[in-house]
């Protein structure tokens, strides 16, 4: 075994000697989100263009009720699980314990959950839904959800605790891969709702194995029972961190799925269709927002445990500012060109095109909003993120429920962007009073500036350049043209500063330093 297999995820792979660094967890988070985001969307597109948008206006319903039990199912016990395992080093056997107790406790809460959800599935699909065809791939993904979905996300609470940022890309790449494959496939077996349902299932159950052969590298798989007794009796402590930031939880899933519901009681199954090919391609930019976090708590509670008040402020502005250059940049492309991208998933679908305009925005608005809940949890301020939660949650469901009626899938997203807009209004005057150093410090305004023109020019850029040319080719000239738009407003404005000039110098440097020594290398 070389030293360049150390920690890769490989079969065999010798446990890793030490915790990557923030730097290395965040390069492979951006790493997963842009490659997964990217065969997201030739996901999206081929099964849309596949199953057609009947098909996928039921497969959102059936869907729906798994969604809503993955936020009722938990306690929040796994970012507890995260702030317990971060001082912790690789395979330490306490990991063991505490990971044990609250994987069974994760397990029991998510069946009891499910089973209850399947009786409310049956009751309201052949009720008041009218749609009893749907029955049977709605239990299905809530079962699928039980045994695989569920313990793969407890196992990626480990890898997150460690910051294994390589690991947890592979895993993700394979499931992403594993579903495009398994979902062609089986649309020439079914080429109905099951199909999307059953690839589903199959990919994550796929991706469940391959995380259970890296786990080893990371927490042991035999501990004493001393260890485990230990873990069962940290658990209750774990909960009751948990539980005070539940109400957040289940309100941000409330937030999210009620436009699957306000579109479900007012609109056809071909509205729903587009709005939710819509939403679920801005919510694939949304995995960002879950790969930075995952990174960022174990940074925020380490430096804290310190006292690196400079490096704990650095940590979290930076990731800010970073977040919102990258972040806005496809939300200025794709944005300006969103009549294009929702034709590319065929006919009726545009439909939706205005509400994934306004959509794109959510993914930044969204990570900016959890970067500084990974804040507050490591200062130990879980309710006051719960009642910033709750607030987005009440305007996004008054704004998206009146907006909805007068504008259709354009109204719901509005709705949202309203809910966010309120959430990081409340989340900075929070967060900045906790920093060390001054926020227009570590962000000045003419940086804050530069992201708003660099966006307005770029969606500007990237409507003027589709409607020269329309359907794809339209696209392949929109997308580019925004984004260099948006990149040159951005430099020009002002917005690239001082200190990223000298990362990206310090950067360079380093990999130039490494290329030297491979070349000079006996």
């Amino acid at each position: 075994m070389t030293a360049a297999d150390e920690g890769t995820g490989r079969p065999g792979a010798t446990p890793p000697r030490r915790r990557p660094t923030f730097s290395e967890g965040v390069a492979f988070s951006v790493l997963s989100f842009g490659s997964i985001a990217v065969l997201s969307l030739v996901t999206a597109v081929v099964t849309a263009r596949i199953y057609g948008i009947q098909v996928m206006g039921e497969f959102a319903l059936a869907f729906a009720p798994t969604g809503i039990v993955w936020v009722l199912s938990s306690v929040r016990e796994q970012p507890a699980l995260v702030r317990a395992l971060a001082p912790l080093a690789p395979r330490d056997p306490r990991a063991t314990g505490l990971f044990a107790a609250v994987f069974g406790f994760s397990f029991v809460l998510t069946l009891t959950v499910s089973a209850l959800a399947a009786g409310v599935v049956i009751l309201v699909f052949d009720g008041p839904l009218d749609q009893p065809g749907l029955v049977g791939p709605a239990l299905a993904s809530l079962a699928g959800y039980v045994l695989v979905t569920n313990p793969c996300w407890n196992i990626d609470t480990v890898f997150a605790a460690y910051r294994a940022g390589r690991q947890l890309f592979w895993v993700r790449l394979h499931q992403a891969v594993a579903y495009l494959v398994l979902a062609i496939l089986a649309s020439i077996e079914l080429g109905t709702v099951w199909g999307p349902i059953l690839a589903t299932i199959a990919s994550w159950a796929t991706a469940l194995v391959h995380r259970l052969v890296i786990l080893p590298q990371w927490i042991r798989i035999r501990v004493p029972r001393a260890d485990l007794e230990d873990g069962r009796r940290a658990l209750p402590e774990l909960i009751r961190f948990g539980l005070k930031i539940t109400p957040a939880t289940l309100a941000d899933g409330i937030a999210n799925e009620s436009g699957t519901w306000i579109l479900a009681a007012t609109g056809s199954i071909v509205t729903l269709g587009a709005y939710n090919r819509a939403w679920t391609l801005s919510r694939r930019f949304v995995e960002l927002n879950w790969r930075l976090a995952e990174m960022l708590l174990p940074t925020l509670v380490e430096r804290r445990s310190t006292g690196d008040r400079e490096g704990f402020d650095r940590a979290l502005v930076d990731t800010l500012r970073y977040v919102a250059i990258g972040m806005l940049l496809p939300a200025a492309a794709g944005g300006g060109a969103a009549t294009q991208v929702m034709q590319l998933f065929g006919p009726g679908f545009d439909e939706g095109a205005g509400a994934l305009a306004i959509l794109l925005l959510m993914p930044a608005l969204a990570t900016l909003s959890s970067s500084q809940n990974m804040a507050l949890l490591s200062l130990d301020r879980p309710l006051t993120m719960t009642w910033i939660t709750l607030a987005r949650m009440v305007t996004i469901l008054v704004a998206s429920t009146a907006l909805t009626l007068s504008m259709g899938p354009t109204g719901t997203a509005l709705g949202v962007i309203c809910g966010y807009a309120v959430d990081l209004a409340l989340q900075l005057l929070v967060t900045r009073r906790h920093l060390a150093t001054p926020l227009h410090v570590l962000w000045p305004a003419r940086e804050v500036a530069g992201l708003v023109v660099a966006y307005t020019v770029g969606f500007a850029a990237s409507r003027g350049a589709g409607s020269l040319v329309g359907g794809a080719a339209g696209l392949l000239l929109a997308l580019p043209a925004g984004a260099v738009a948006y990149a040159v407003a951005y430099v020009v404005v002002g917005g690239w500063g001082t200190r990223d000039a000298r990362r990206f110098d310090a950067l360079v440097g380093a990999r130039l330093r490494r290329r030297r020594v491979r070349l000079t290398a006996p």
